[in-house]
């Protein structure tokens, strides 16, 4: 990689400076993209002018879920996602230049006390402007966000979050959300501690997710406001949440849900009622329903209803189809037959 010559160096300061000591940095678009590239992932970039030189320099820390760019850059350019990019929830920061993203037809641009934040896999074309350019930027592991949101809403994310992109710093969600991203990035920056505490970089990363969750507008905000969701569940309860979850179409007993979080059975049914307002068994029962239904829905699974329940642990087709009903309004054969008529 081609590091900074001093006078790039100087150049860059004449302009304001970067204030940090880089972990990265070099004088050409294709040293930047190289140490991109191998400091988290593959994906696609330009630059929009033909300068012969791109100074640029960077502060890249991570952890398990946590990516922390803090940058400059001489001149503009443009980010792709690429299929084989890692997925993650991005949150962009600039303090001088501009950061501009689309999703679908809808371009954004980021301003004064507002941030942007955006699925990379969802975005379009991102455009990093100013000469230079400084900004923050937060990548968050998307398998997180994922499990946070089958903990609080009970349902799989199969289709698009449709989170709104815009966060207002201005509003309680917005301080509550760009005060925990200042205390990453401020906690990651320049060997912070955070990166020696893999355990508290895990609890603000799921700490992240939940208040986007929580506080941010997306397709199942509605949802969240009528279930009037808790803030805090404790430790056990959310581990119970994930292990279900992660071995959701296995023959769980709520003994084992509660051997592998590693508390008694009646603290995991206190936690679950108090927290979640049913029992663990009752909850285990929801997801698995959920996710027959969202079976029961895709036109292109050719399985039988008998199937499908069996798939999800329902040896009762019949009273699968009670509790189907009572859940969802419709029986499943309805919503199978419908899905059949979008084939």
């Amino acid at each position: 990689m081609d590091l900074v010559r001093p006078e790039n160096t100087a150049r860059l300061a004449g302009h304001g400076g970067y204030g940090f000591e880089p972990t990265h940095a070099g004088v050409s678009f294709e040293s930047m993209v190289q140490a991109f590239t191998a400091g988290y992932g593959v994906f696609g970039a330009r630059p929009l002018k033909n300068d012969r030189t791109f100074a640029w320099a960077a502060d890249l820390r991570r952890t398990e879920a946590l990516t922390v760019l803090h940058s400059v850059y001489q001149s503009s350019w443009t980010i792709r996602t690429l299929e084989e990019s890692p997925q993650h929830l991005a949150f962009f920061m600039p303090h001088t230049g501009s950061f501009r993203l689309s999703i679908g037809r809808r371009t954004i641009e980021s301003g004064a006390g507002h941030l942007l934040m955006a699925n990379n896999h969802e975005a379009g074309d991102r455009v990093v402007q100013g000469g230079p350019h400084r900004s923050d930027a937060l990548f968050l592991d998307w398998k997180v966000v994922k499990r946070m949101l089958a903990s609080l809403v009970e349902k799989p994310l199969s289709e698009s979050l449709d989170l709104d992109p815009i966060l207002d710093l201005a509003t309680q969600s917005g301080q509550l959300i760009g005060n925990l991203l200042q205390t990453i990035v401020q906690g990651m920056r320049d060997s912070g501690p955070l990166l020696s505490s893999p355990l508290a970089a895990a609890a603000m990363s799921e700490t992240l997710a939940h208040l986007v969750i929580r506080f941010g507008r997306h397709r199942f905000s509605d949802d969240l406001e009528k279930a009037k969701v808790s803030l805090v569940a404790p430790w056990h309860v959310r581990r119970a949440i994930d292990y279900m979850h992660a071995n959701i179409a296995e023959p769980l007993t709520m003994t084992m849900v509660a051997e592998d979080v590693g508390v008694s059975l009646r603290a995991l049914q206190t936690g679950f009622k108090a927290f979640r307002g049913t029992s663990p068994a009752g909850y285990l029962r929801a997801i698995r329903l959920q996710a027959a239904r969202e079976q029961l829905r895709d036109p292109t699974n050719q399985q039988s209803v008998r199937e499908i329940c069996a798939i999800w642990g329902f040896a009762h087709a019949g009273r699968f189809s009670i509790i189907y009903r009572s859940s969802f309004g419709e029986s499943p054969r309805d919503t199978r037959l419908r899905a059949e008529r979008l084939r």
